[in-house]
Protein backbone atom coordinates (compact mmCIF):
# COMPACT_ATOMS: atom_id res chain seq x y z
CA UNK A 1 0.00 0.00 0.00
CA UNK A 2 1.31 3.44 -0.88
CA UNK A 3 1.90 5.91 1.94
CA UNK A 4 2.70 9.58 2.50
CA UNK A 5 6.43 10.18 2.83
CA UNK A 6 7.38 13.07 5.14
CA UNK A 7 10.93 14.36 4.73
CA UNK A 8 12.40 17.13 6.85
CA UNK A 9 15.03 18.28 9.32
CA UNK A 10 13.77 16.74 12.55
CA UNK A 11 16.82 18.10 14.40
CA UNK A 12 15.61 21.71 14.11
CA UNK A 13 11.92 21.26 13.17
CA UNK A 14 10.94 18.36 15.42
CA UNK A 15 7.86 20.06 16.88
CA UNK A 16 6.17 21.16 13.62
CA UNK A 17 7.15 17.98 11.79
CA UNK A 18 5.83 15.95 14.71
CA UNK A 19 2.54 17.84 14.44
CA UNK A 20 2.40 17.01 10.73
CA UNK A 21 2.96 13.31 11.41
CA UNK A 22 0.28 13.33 14.13
CA UNK A 23 -2.16 15.14 11.82
CA UNK A 24 -1.61 12.58 9.07
CA UNK A 25 -2.15 9.70 11.49
CA UNK A 26 -5.37 11.34 12.72
CA UNK A 27 -6.56 11.21 9.10
CA UNK A 28 -5.88 7.48 8.94
CA UNK A 29 -2.52 7.76 7.17
CA UNK A 30 0.60 5.80 8.09
CA UNK A 31 3.37 8.23 7.10
CA UNK A 32 6.93 7.17 6.39
CA UNK A 33 9.42 9.63 7.90
CA UNK A 34 12.88 10.58 6.62
CA UNK A 35 15.11 12.78 8.80
CA UNK A 36 17.30 15.08 6.70
CA UNK A 37 18.69 16.98 9.70
CA UNK A 38 22.47 17.24 9.82
CA UNK A 39 22.72 17.01 13.63
CA UNK A 40 20.81 13.77 14.10
CA UNK A 41 19.17 12.86 17.38
CA UNK A 42 16.45 10.36 18.26
CA UNK A 43 13.16 11.43 16.71
CA UNK A 44 11.56 8.06 16.02
CA UNK A 45 11.89 8.39 12.24
CA UNK A 46 11.61 5.37 9.97
CA UNK A 47 14.79 6.54 8.26
CA UNK A 48 16.89 8.43 10.82
CA UNK A 49 19.54 10.95 9.92
CA UNK A 50 22.31 8.36 10.37
CA UNK A 51 20.76 6.18 7.66
CA UNK A 52 20.28 9.18 5.36
CA UNK A 53 23.91 10.20 5.74
CA UNK A 54 25.02 6.62 5.11
CA UNK A 55 22.95 6.59 1.91
CA UNK A 56 24.85 9.74 0.90
CA UNK A 57 28.15 7.95 1.45
CA UNK A 58 29.24 9.83 4.58
CA UNK A 59 28.95 9.30 8.32
CA UNK A 60 26.56 11.73 9.98
CA UNK A 61 29.35 13.05 12.20
CA UNK A 62 31.09 14.51 9.14
CA UNK A 63 28.13 16.65 8.14
CA UNK A 64 28.56 19.73 10.37
CA UNK A 65 32.15 20.19 9.23
CA UNK A 66 31.05 20.33 5.60
CA UNK A 67 29.30 23.63 6.09
CA UNK A 68 25.58 24.22 5.97
CA UNK A 69 25.10 24.25 2.19
CA UNK A 70 27.13 21.13 1.41
CA UNK A 71 25.70 19.24 4.39
CA UNK A 72 22.13 19.95 3.28
CA UNK A 73 23.03 18.92 -0.26
CA UNK A 74 24.58 15.67 0.96
CA UNK A 75 21.58 14.79 3.12
CA UNK A 76 19.32 15.59 0.19
CA UNK A 77 21.22 13.11 -1.96
CA UNK A 78 20.93 10.44 0.71
CA UNK A 79 17.22 11.07 1.13
CA UNK A 80 16.78 10.88 -2.65
CA UNK A 81 18.31 7.41 -2.70
CA UNK A 82 16.07 6.24 0.12
CA UNK A 83 13.03 7.70 -1.62
CA UNK A 84 14.04 5.92 -4.81
CA UNK A 85 14.11 2.59 -3.00
CA UNK A 86 10.72 3.25 -1.45
CA UNK A 87 9.38 4.08 -4.92
CA UNK A 88 10.72 0.82 -6.34
CA UNK A 89 8.88 -1.04 -3.58
CA UNK A 90 5.61 0.70 -4.41
CA UNK A 91 5.45 2.47 -1.04
CA UNK A 92 5.24 6.11 -2.16
CA UNK A 93 1.78 7.60 -2.57
CA UNK A 94 2.74 11.23 -1.92
CA UNK A 95 5.74 13.28 -0.80
CA UNK A 96 5.54 16.11 1.75
CA UNK A 97 8.33 18.46 2.83
CA UNK A 98 8.00 21.32 5.31
CA UNK A 99 10.35 23.95 6.68
CA UNK A 100 12.35 26.95 5.50
CA UNK A 101 14.72 27.41 2.59
CA UNK A 102 16.62 24.20 3.42
CA UNK A 103 13.37 22.23 3.23
CA UNK A 104 12.88 23.72 -0.23
CA UNK A 105 16.36 22.56 -1.23
CA UNK A 106 15.62 19.05 0.00
CA UNK A 107 12.31 19.09 -1.87
CA UNK A 108 14.07 20.18 -5.09
CA UNK A 109 16.20 17.02 -4.84
CA UNK A 110 13.39 14.65 -3.88
CA UNK A 111 10.58 15.72 -6.20
CA UNK A 112 12.40 14.75 -9.44
CA UNK A 113 12.84 11.20 -8.09
CA UNK A 114 9.08 10.67 -8.40
CA UNK A 115 7.34 10.32 -11.75
CA UNK A 116 4.51 12.52 -12.95
CA UNK A 117 1.33 11.50 -11.16
CA UNK A 118 2.67 10.97 -7.63
CA UNK A 119 1.76 14.11 -5.61
CA UNK A 120 4.63 16.29 -4.40
CA UNK A 121 3.73 18.85 -1.73
CA UNK A 122 5.87 21.58 -0.15
CA UNK A 123 4.99 23.99 2.63
CA UNK A 124 7.85 26.41 3.18
CA UNK A 125 8.42 30.09 3.72
CA UNK A 126 10.54 30.20 0.56
CA UNK A 127 7.57 29.52 -1.74
CA UNK A 128 6.87 33.26 -1.51
CA UNK A 129 9.95 33.81 -3.69
CA UNK A 130 11.35 32.29 -6.89
CA UNK A 131 9.74 28.86 -7.24
CA UNK A 132 10.83 27.68 -10.69
CA UNK A 133 13.71 25.59 -9.27
CA UNK A 134 11.19 23.94 -6.93
CA UNK A 135 8.59 23.17 -9.58
CA UNK A 136 11.13 21.99 -12.13
CA UNK A 137 8.38 21.07 -14.58
CA UNK A 138 6.76 18.57 -12.20
CA UNK A 139 3.29 18.24 -10.70
CA UNK A 140 4.02 20.19 -7.53
CA UNK A 141 1.66 21.65 -4.91
CA UNK A 142 2.96 24.47 -2.72
CA UNK A 143 1.52 26.17 0.38
CA UNK A 144 2.77 29.33 2.03
CA UNK A 145 2.61 28.85 5.83
CA UNK A 146 1.97 32.56 6.65
CA UNK A 147 4.10 32.32 9.80
CA UNK A 148 7.52 30.75 10.10
CA UNK A 149 7.81 26.99 10.61
CA UNK A 150 8.75 27.30 14.25
CA UNK A 151 7.03 26.05 17.39
CA UNK A 152 3.36 25.19 17.49
CA UNK A 153 1.33 28.41 17.58
CA UNK A 154 -2.32 28.33 16.55
CA UNK A 155 -1.77 29.70 13.03
CA UNK A 156 0.98 27.22 12.30
CA UNK A 157 -1.03 24.34 13.74
CA UNK A 158 -3.91 25.27 11.47
CA UNK A 159 -1.64 25.41 8.42
CA UNK A 160 -0.07 22.06 9.30
CA UNK A 161 -3.55 20.55 9.59
CA UNK A 162 -4.33 21.92 6.13
CA UNK A 163 -1.08 20.51 4.77
CA UNK A 164 -1.88 17.08 6.19
CA UNK A 165 -5.37 17.23 4.69
CA UNK A 166 -4.02 18.18 1.28
CA UNK A 167 -1.39 15.42 1.33
CA UNK A 168 -3.87 12.77 2.45
CA UNK A 169 -6.45 13.82 -0.12
CA UNK A 170 -3.91 13.82 -2.92
CA UNK A 171 -2.59 10.40 -1.98
CA UNK A 172 -6.10 8.97 -1.89
CA UNK A 173 -6.97 10.53 -5.23
CA UNK A 174 -4.55 8.10 -6.88
CA UNK A 175 -2.01 8.72 -9.61
CA UNK A 176 -2.85 10.79 -12.64
CA UNK A 177 -3.99 8.60 -15.50
CA UNK A 178 -3.91 9.44 -19.19
CA UNK A 179 -7.21 8.54 -20.82
CA UNK A 180 -5.28 7.85 -24.00
CA UNK A 181 -2.05 5.86 -23.80
CA UNK A 182 1.31 7.52 -24.48
CA UNK A 183 1.40 5.82 -27.89
CA UNK A 184 -1.60 7.98 -28.90
CA UNK A 185 -0.51 11.19 -27.14
CA UNK A 186 1.23 14.13 -28.78
CA UNK A 187 3.00 16.95 -26.93
CA UNK A 188 2.54 20.53 -28.16
CA UNK A 189 3.77 23.93 -26.95
CA UNK A 190 1.79 27.17 -27.01
CA UNK A 191 1.66 30.89 -26.30
CA UNK A 192 -1.39 33.07 -26.65
CA UNK A 193 0.13 34.42 -29.88
CA UNK A 194 0.33 30.87 -31.32
CA UNK A 195 -2.97 29.68 -29.84
CA UNK A 196 -4.78 29.47 -33.17
CA UNK A 197 -2.11 27.22 -34.65
CA UNK A 198 -2.27 24.84 -31.70
CA UNK A 199 -6.08 24.82 -31.77
CA UNK A 200 -6.00 23.79 -35.45
CA UNK A 201 -3.42 21.11 -34.67
CA UNK A 202 -5.52 19.73 -31.81
CA UNK A 203 -8.57 19.43 -34.03
CA UNK A 204 -6.61 17.55 -36.68
CA UNK A 205 -5.00 15.25 -34.11
CA UNK A 206 -8.34 14.57 -32.43
CA UNK A 207 -9.88 13.53 -35.73
CA UNK A 208 -7.01 11.04 -36.06
CA UNK A 209 -7.71 9.60 -32.60
CA UNK A 210 -4.80 11.27 -30.84
CA UNK A 211 -4.77 13.21 -27.59
CA UNK A 212 -3.02 16.59 -27.45
CA UNK A 213 -1.08 17.51 -24.31
CA UNK A 214 -0.47 21.26 -24.58
CA UNK A 215 2.25 22.98 -22.53
CA UNK A 216 2.50 26.74 -21.98
CA UNK A 217 5.93 27.91 -23.10
CA UNK A 218 6.66 29.99 -20.01
CA UNK A 219 9.91 28.36 -18.91
CA UNK A 220 8.38 25.96 -16.42
CA UNK A 221 6.01 24.74 -19.13
CA UNK A 222 8.95 23.95 -21.37
CA UNK A 223 10.56 21.95 -18.58
CA UNK A 224 7.30 20.03 -18.12
CA UNK A 225 7.17 19.39 -21.86
CA UNK A 226 10.72 18.01 -21.92
CA UNK A 227 9.98 15.93 -18.81
CA UNK A 228 6.97 14.31 -20.47
CA UNK A 229 9.10 13.47 -23.50
CA UNK A 230 11.85 12.03 -21.28
CA UNK A 231 9.36 9.87 -19.34
CA UNK A 232 7.83 8.44 -22.50
CA UNK A 233 4.44 10.03 -21.85
CA UNK A 234 4.07 11.22 -25.45
CA UNK A 235 4.80 9.37 -28.67
CA UNK A 236 5.67 12.43 -30.76
CA UNK A 237 5.92 16.21 -30.43
CA UNK A 238 4.74 19.23 -32.37
CA UNK A 239 6.89 21.93 -30.82
CA UNK A 240 4.99 24.95 -32.10
CA UNK A 241 6.35 27.54 -29.66
CA UNK A 242 10.07 27.71 -28.87
CA UNK A 243 10.22 31.26 -27.50
CA UNK A 244 11.91 30.00 -24.33
CA UNK A 245 15.10 29.80 -26.41
CA UNK A 246 14.71 33.51 -27.16
CA UNK A 247 14.48 34.29 -23.47
CA UNK A 248 17.48 32.09 -22.70
CA UNK A 249 19.69 33.66 -25.34
CA UNK A 250 18.68 37.29 -24.88
CA UNK A 251 17.84 37.72 -21.20
CA UNK A 252 14.08 37.21 -21.16
CA UNK A 253 11.91 36.17 -18.23
CA UNK A 254 11.23 32.55 -19.10
CA UNK A 255 14.13 30.38 -20.20
CA UNK A 256 13.51 26.64 -19.94
CA UNK A 257 17.05 25.44 -19.36
CA UNK A 258 19.65 23.49 -21.33
CA UNK A 259 17.42 20.49 -22.15
CA UNK A 260 14.93 22.54 -24.14
CA UNK A 261 14.64 21.17 -27.70
CA UNK A 262 17.15 18.38 -26.99
CA UNK A 263 15.21 15.55 -25.35
CA UNK A 264 13.18 14.30 -28.31
CA UNK A 265 16.24 14.37 -30.55
CA UNK A 266 18.31 12.48 -27.98
CA UNK A 267 15.68 9.81 -27.37
CA UNK A 268 14.51 9.38 -30.95
CA UNK A 269 11.02 10.76 -30.35
CA UNK A 270 9.58 12.00 -33.68
CA UNK A 271 9.26 15.77 -33.76
CA UNK A 272 8.07 18.65 -35.89
CA UNK A 273 9.38 22.04 -34.75
CA UNK A 274 8.15 25.54 -35.61
CA UNK A 275 9.67 28.91 -34.62
CA UNK A 276 6.53 30.05 -32.83
CA UNK A 277 6.93 33.38 -30.97
CA UNK A 278 10.67 33.68 -31.56
CA UNK A 279 9.87 37.18 -32.81
CA UNK A 280 9.67 38.33 -29.20
CA UNK A 281 11.67 38.52 -25.98
CA UNK A 282 9.50 38.46 -22.85
CA UNK A 283 10.52 41.10 -20.32
CA UNK A 284 8.96 42.75 -17.28
CA UNK A 285 6.78 45.87 -16.99
CA UNK A 286 7.56 48.68 -19.43
CA UNK A 287 8.94 50.86 -16.64
CA UNK A 288 11.52 48.18 -15.79
CA UNK A 289 12.86 47.59 -19.32
CA UNK A 290 16.67 47.70 -19.45
CA UNK A 291 17.96 50.76 -21.34
CA UNK A 292 19.07 48.71 -24.32
CA UNK A 293 15.53 47.51 -24.97
CA UNK A 294 13.57 50.74 -24.47
CA UNK A 295 14.35 52.13 -27.92
CA UNK A 296 13.39 48.89 -29.69
CA UNK A 297 9.98 47.93 -31.02
CA UNK A 298 7.97 46.65 -28.08
CA UNK A 299 4.40 45.84 -27.14
CA UNK A 300 2.84 45.59 -23.66
CA UNK A 301 1.30 42.16 -23.15
CA UNK A 302 -0.18 43.11 -19.77
CA UNK A 303 0.87 45.11 -16.70
CA UNK A 304 3.59 42.58 -15.86
CA UNK A 305 4.98 41.56 -19.27
CA UNK A 306 6.39 43.55 -22.18
CA UNK A 307 7.23 41.88 -25.49
CA UNK A 308 10.31 43.22 -27.32
CA UNK A 309 10.78 42.48 -31.03
CA UNK A 310 13.81 40.35 -31.91
CA UNK A 311 16.17 41.65 -34.59
CA UNK A 312 17.23 39.79 -37.75
CA UNK A 313 20.63 39.22 -36.15
CA UNK A 314 19.00 37.66 -33.08
CA UNK A 315 16.77 35.50 -35.24
CA UNK A 316 19.83 34.22 -37.09
CA UNK A 317 21.34 33.21 -33.74
CA UNK A 318 18.06 31.55 -32.79
CA UNK A 319 18.13 29.53 -35.99
CA UNK A 320 21.67 28.42 -35.22
CA UNK A 321 20.62 27.42 -31.69
CA UNK A 322 17.68 25.38 -32.96
CA UNK A 323 19.92 23.46 -35.36
CA UNK A 324 22.57 22.90 -32.69
CA UNK A 325 20.06 21.64 -30.14
CA UNK A 326 18.46 19.23 -32.57
CA UNK A 327 21.91 17.95 -33.50
CA UNK A 328 21.84 14.54 -35.19
CA UNK A 329 18.50 13.23 -33.95
CA UNK A 330 17.96 9.50 -33.58
CA UNK A 331 14.38 9.78 -34.82
CA UNK A 332 12.82 11.80 -37.60
CA UNK A 333 12.90 15.57 -37.06
CA UNK A 334 11.77 18.50 -39.16
CA UNK A 335 11.76 22.28 -38.79
CA UNK A 336 8.82 23.93 -40.50
CA UNK A 337 9.06 27.70 -40.98
CA UNK A 338 5.93 29.82 -41.57
CA UNK A 339 7.37 32.42 -43.94
CA UNK A 340 4.59 34.95 -43.38
CA UNK A 341 5.19 35.37 -39.67
CA UNK A 342 5.90 33.65 -36.37
CA UNK A 343 3.13 34.99 -34.10
CA UNK A 344 -0.12 36.94 -33.97
CA UNK A 345 2.01 40.11 -33.75
CA UNK A 346 4.35 39.11 -36.57
CA UNK A 347 1.84 39.42 -39.39
CA UNK A 348 1.53 41.85 -42.29
CA UNK A 349 0.27 45.10 -40.79
CA UNK A 350 1.15 43.93 -37.26
CA UNK A 351 3.61 45.64 -34.89
CA UNK A 352 6.27 42.91 -35.14
CA UNK A 353 6.05 42.15 -38.88
CA UNK A 354 9.59 41.75 -40.27
CA UNK A 355 10.16 39.44 -43.28
CA UNK A 356 13.91 40.05 -43.01
CA UNK A 357 13.94 38.49 -39.54
CA UNK A 358 12.02 35.46 -40.86
CA UNK A 359 14.62 34.97 -43.60
CA UNK A 360 17.43 35.37 -41.06
CA UNK A 361 16.01 32.57 -38.92
CA UNK A 362 15.92 30.24 -41.94
CA UNK A 363 19.51 31.04 -42.78
CA UNK A 364 20.58 30.46 -39.19
CA UNK A 365 19.00 27.00 -39.16
CA UNK A 366 20.49 26.14 -42.52
CA UNK A 367 23.99 27.19 -41.45
CA UNK A 368 24.18 24.56 -38.68
CA UNK A 369 21.59 21.98 -39.68
CA UNK A 370 22.39 18.27 -39.69
CA UNK A 371 21.48 16.29 -42.82
CA UNK A 372 19.24 14.23 -40.52
CA UNK A 373 16.92 17.23 -40.01
CA UNK A 374 14.45 18.42 -42.66
CA UNK A 375 13.96 22.16 -43.18
CA UNK A 376 10.65 23.08 -44.80
CA UNK A 377 9.60 26.62 -45.72
CA UNK A 378 5.81 27.05 -45.74
CA UNK A 379 4.43 30.18 -47.43
CA UNK A 380 1.84 30.75 -44.73
CA UNK A 381 1.48 32.51 -41.38
CA UNK A 382 1.95 30.37 -38.27
CA UNK A 383 -1.74 30.72 -37.33
CA UNK A 384 -2.99 29.79 -40.81
CA UNK A 385 -4.83 26.43 -40.76
CA UNK A 386 -2.72 25.30 -43.73
CA UNK A 387 0.43 25.63 -41.63
CA UNK A 388 -1.15 23.54 -38.86
CA UNK A 389 -1.94 20.89 -41.46
CA UNK A 390 1.71 20.93 -42.53
CA UNK A 391 2.88 20.47 -38.93
CA UNK A 392 0.51 17.60 -38.20
CA UNK A 393 1.40 15.97 -41.51
CA UNK A 394 5.11 16.25 -40.79
CA UNK A 395 4.63 14.75 -37.33
CA UNK A 396 2.63 11.87 -38.80
CA UNK A 397 5.32 11.16 -41.38
CA UNK A 398 7.94 11.33 -38.64
CA UNK A 399 6.10 8.71 -36.60
CA UNK A 400 5.95 6.30 -39.53
CA UNK A 401 9.58 6.85 -40.54
CA UNK A 402 11.19 6.76 -37.08
CA UNK A 403 12.58 3.44 -35.85
CA UNK A 404 10.69 1.87 -32.92
CA UNK A 405 12.07 2.84 -29.53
Amino acid sequence: MSRVVVAGAFDTKAEPLGLLVESLRALGERPITIDTGVFGGEHGCDHPAEAVAEAAGRPLGDMPALGRAEAVSAMSRGASRILGRLLENGEVGALVCMGGSNAAVVFSHLAPVLPVGIPKVLMATSVAGETRPLVGGGDVTMLYPIVDIEGGNSILRGMIARLAGVAAALRRSGRLQQEVGPDRSVGLTMYGVTNQCVTHCRALLSSAGRESLVFHANGTGGRSFESFVAQGLVSSVIDVTISELTDELFGGLWPAGPDRLRTAARLGVPQAVAPGAVDMICLGPIASLPPGFRSRTHQPHNDLVTLVRTTPEENYRLGESVAERLGDPIGAASVLVPMKGFSALDIEGGPFYDPEAVDAFVEGVRSRMSPAVSLVEVDRHINDPVFAEALVGAAARSRTSSPPS
